[in-house]
């Protein structure tokens, strides 16, 4: 009994320890490309009570940032949404020219989701502990603790931390309900399925983990074809209880919702995404139910992006509208830090191995979905969409640990060093990149550096890192700055020159560029219809390889060259 009082409270240090890792970069980060949009979506639904903006994305993880934004004194939401250009400009100014700073609205905003991420790190601990005992559990929470792509996404506002920890709080609970069926353990699973569902479009695949697992539990049983029978009924009670639950958020955030504007969302969502009468059926539920029209809403969103493609994706140089299938296999092989690759191999290595059945169906099963499904995505823009797996396989590390350490002095010794090597090495590498967490590559891509050759987007460069060009700037006495930034900040707000996209010319002889352009930038806002910037950002990438003088780099997403003025030509 002490031992294991001994590790909770370890585990509870590695949740602050996460948690003030992720304080300590998020206080200097600038807003990721995503935030805004996800911070003005949280503000909409506490104070307007609606949901109509970020569709795309369920509400329950931005409700969260909503509240934590109502402890500061901010005006309240407008009674109508503005729309388009609208929204634009109410959105810059809410963040920008408000009573209350944009930095101090990103971190009340901000401030949930790295308690999300503890969370997670003491469900990982809770859900080994019971079956593989102190040691495997807190070696697992560590791997989670200290991995550098939960560090990094847990000081941003955003749905992947929080769906991590519900597809894990969804199959700890269905196991539990397996394991030993009651009202009350349904009721919990069905209560974590609807959060999960309620915060990412991406939970519907606890749907078949779910199910897979409900048939292979009865496999083992002595009547596997009736125990089958039951498994499924009490997953369709669940999966009821979870539309309830579904249904609850987004009632509570749909009450002051304009039918008009519901509807010209979902058109634009789904109708001039290639799906007129799939949009007009959804419409057609709306008008009966608001709340499950925008959850239907957004789902085919989701859908239909991944059927026709979301932007300009990015693999080892080559570029694709309709994504890759190894996408997010790469991502993973090069975002992981090398303890949690080993930590991976072990899992699957010694799942067949030692023949765990019960335990790859647990923690495996769930993981191996999640990567098949990634296969068929067409917008790769992170590793972040992955998160949901990690915890998976650190809990299959567990499972293969506590089997070494039973299996004899000589494997139990190799336990030993595993649990206190791994931890330590995850905990060694996200420390080595500290406050870049975000753009981390392990060794094995060449790190940071060698790693945006590999991918872009939020693997490597979201934002984050204007405030800090601010400072470098201001430090090197740069005076008219040339700036091609990609993130959800303001750059005329932070370094007093208009950002490239605005103005797209060269100002000076210095030139800083986030690694986004550098790999894509032209394609991107091609894509966007901004051809104009597209040929002039082509041009400066030109100029800069022709005759631009490296002057170093901010973090690892902002790159600084020196552009001396042409000679004229001589006479």
């Amino acid at each position: 009994m002490r031992r294991r009082a001994l590790a909770a409270t370890g585990a509870a240090v590695l949740a602050l320890a996460a948690i003030g890792l992720v304080w300590d970069h998020a206080r200097f980060d600038a807003l990721s490309a995503d935030e805004p949009v996800h911070i003005l979506s949280g503000y909409f639904e506490v104070s307007g009570r609606t949901a109509i903006v970020n569709i795309e994305h369920p509400p329950l993880a931005k409700i969260l940032a909503g509240l934590s934004l109502a402890t500061l004194d901010l005006p309240p939401a407008p009674a109508k949404v503005p729309l388009g250009n609208a929204f634009t400009d109410f959105g810059h100014a809410f963040l920008f020219e408000n009573r209350v700073s944009p930095d101090a609205i990103a971190a009340a905003a901000r401030r949930p989701f790295r308690w999300l991420l503890a969370a997670l790190v003491v469900l990982v601990f809770a859900a080994a502990c019971g079956r593989y005992g102190p040691g495997p559990a807190l070696g697992a929470a560590a791997l989670v603790a200290f991995d550098p792509n939960f560090v990094a996404h847990a000081g941003v506002v955003h749905t992947d931390v929080a769906a991590s920890l519900g597809f894990l709080a969804t199959v700890v609970a269905w196991n539990r309900a397996q394991e030993k069926p009651s009202a009350v353990r349904l009721t919990l699973a069905a209560l974590a399925l609807g959060a999960t569902l309620a915060t990412k479009f991406s939970g519907v695949y606890l749907l078949p983990i779910l199910a897979l697992q409900a048939l292979l539990a009865a496999r083992r049983s002595e009547r596997p074809g009736r125990d089958a029978l039951r498994n499924l009924g009490r997953l369709a009670i669940v999966a009821a209880g979870a539309l309830l639950v579904v249904f609850t958020v987004y009632a509570a955030v749909t009450t002051r919702m304009n039918a008009a504007d519901q509807r010209q969302i979902i058109w634009e969502s789904v109708g001039e995404r290639g799906a007129p009468a799939l949009a007009r059926a959804i419409q057609r539920v709306a008008e009966i139910s608001p709340p499950l029209g925008h959850y239907l809403g957004g789902l085919a969103y989701v859908a239909r992006q991944n059927a026709v493609g979301g932007g300009i994706n990015f693999l080892a140089g080559k570029t694709s509208i309709t994504g890759f299938p190894g996408y997010f296999l790469v991502a993973f092989l090069v975002k992981s830090s090398l303890a949690f690759l080993a930590a991976t191999a072990l899992a699957v290595g010694g799942a067949a191995a030692f023949r765990l059945g019960r335990d790859a169906a647990l923690w495996l099963l769930p993981a191996a979905v999640l990567f098949i499904a990634s296969a068929g995505s067409s917008y790769n823009i992170g590793v972040r969409h992955l998160l949901p797996a990690y915890p998976f396989l650190a809990l299959g590390a567990a499972a293969v640990l506590a089997r070494l350490a039973a299996a004899g002095r000589r494997r139990a010794a190799v336990a030993v060093v595993l649990l206190s090597a791994l931890p330590l090495s995850a905990a060694g590498e996200t420390l080595r990149i500290h406050p870049y967490e975000l753009s981390y590559f392990n060794p094995l891509a060449g790190g940071p550096e060698g790693g945006r050759k590999i991918l872009t987007d939020s693997n490597v460069d979201w934002g984050l890192d204007l405030r800090r060009l601010a400072v470098e700037l201001r430090r090197r006495g740069v005076k008219d700055p040339t700036v091609v930034y990609f993130g959800g900040d303001d750059v005329p707000y932070r370094v007093g020159v208009p950002d490239f996209s605005a103005d797209p010319r060269v100002r000076g002889t210095f030139v800083a560029v986030s690694a986004f352009h550098l790999a894509v930038g032209p394609l991107y806002y091609a894509y966007h219809g901004a051809t104009g910037v597209a040929a002039s950002l082509e041009n400066l990438l030109r100029e800069i390889a022709a005759r631009g003088r490296p002057a170093g780099r901010v973090g690892y997403s902002m790159y600084l060259f020196e552009l001396p003025p042409r000679k004229p030509p001589t006479k």
